[in-house]
């Protein structure tokens, strides 16, 4: 290569660098100008030369304190924070959410945290944070989604995941509740479809990471103890982000009841989903239509979602099921299995409308 091809290339190169850095390019173009004019408006104050090498020696140590002496400790104490655990540490994480001063977030398919011997001392912390006015944001799978499926698969069906997820929303819909409305607005829980990559565990700048292990649960499996700056803790709170906001991410409320509307009134009723079949606890909806009946009653489902987007569905014939009917078995199964074994009410099928 000859000298004028390898002159080319280099400014070719510092160019394509400058192009891909003009925001910096502009601002170091800036402030050089900005010192040039101080320098030049303070040419004639007295001893201009002692006072510029004065300064200019002092900034020098600065910069050289920092970078040899300040930077290593700092680096060294991020460096802290990042750590291989063998298994997710309950007790640990519940002192830290105890002592949490801006917010906890939680990002799990369910979590035992809300079950056995940790429920009574996790929500207490919870509810002390709230009482400081401490964000909590928790991310559970929606046990209707295929992904719970997917999962329960992979721990070979030893664990029923379903069961575990229920437990965990009836929980805290029952804490949430329960809590005064000045706390109340600082928990917000919402129901996810998708399998994410990993799960999180987050108390301010303290986050743990783990992936979702075959055979295992996610937290009898290594845990990454990280920090929300670095690579890992940026890579886990973005894909916490995008399943915060995506459009088919619901709120508690949401799994709970469904709204319906037949032009005239709004019901909120207790609901199952089946195969994409749709069945409502009716008596509300009865008693509201004693004269007309409700046989074929039009409605349709309106779902807002956690982006705050309003939907209203295509139109759907209400139909109650008879004691013969072979679907009320199987519906009232499920509506045992997500409300509990109580649920004694008229159930009600959507059927598809022509219209």
């Amino acid at each position: 290569m000859g000298e004028g091809q390898l002159r080319t290339k280099t400014r070719n190169f510092f160019l394509a660098w400058v192009q891909r850095r003009r925001y910096y390019a502009f601002v170091a173009a800036a402030l050089v100008v900005v010192v040039v004019v101080l320098l030049w408006i303070s040419r004639s104050l007295t001893d201009y030369g002692k006072n510029l090498s004065l300064n200019l020696g002092a900034d020098l140590i600065g910069t050289i304190v920092v970078l040899f002496l300040i930077a290593p400790f700092l680096t060294r104490a991020d460096r802290l924070n990042e750590a291989v655990l063998d298994r997710f540490n309950h007790r640990a994480f519940i002192r830290q959410a105890a002592s949490a001063r801006h917010r906890i977030m939680v990002m799990e398919l369910w979590t035992d945290l809300l079950q056995g011997g940790y429920q009574d001392e996790f929500l207490s912390a919870v509810r002390d944070v709230l009482d400081r006015k401490v964000e909590v944001r928790i991310l559970l799978l929606d046990p209707d989604a295929r992904a719970a499926e997917q999962r329960a698969d992979d721990l070979l069906q030893q664990t029923d995941v379903v069961d575990n997820i229920l437990d965990n929303l009836r929980v805290l819909n029952e804490f949430k509740r329960d809590l005064p409305e000045r706390m109340r607005r600082y928990l917000d829980v919402r129901i996810y479809s998708a399998l994410p990559p990993v799960q999180m565990y987050r108390v301010d700048d303290h986050v743990i990471v783990s992936f979702y292990p075959v055979n295992m649960t996610s937290w009898n499996a290594a845990q990454y103890q990280t920090s929300p700056q670095a690579q890992l803790g940026q890579f886990v709170g973005t894909k916490f982000d995008e399943l915060w906001e995506a459009s088919s991410t619901r709120w508690l409320d949401q799994f709970w009841t469904l709204t319906l509307d037949d032009q005239n009134e709004h019901y909120e009723a207790r609901f199952v989903e089946i195969d994409d079949q749709f069945y409502v606890s009716g008596r509300t909806i009865v008693e509201h239509n004693l004269r007309g009946g409700i046989d074929g009653l039009p409605v349709r489902i309106v779902n807002d979602n956690a982006k705050g987007e309003v939907k209203r569905s295509k139109p759907f014939l209400l139909t109650p099921l008879d004691q013969n009917s072979p679907d009320l078995a199987v519906a009232l199964d499920y509506f045992n299995r997500k409300y509990g074994n109580t649920h004694q009410d008229v159930i009600l099928k959507l059927l598809p409308s022509n219209e």
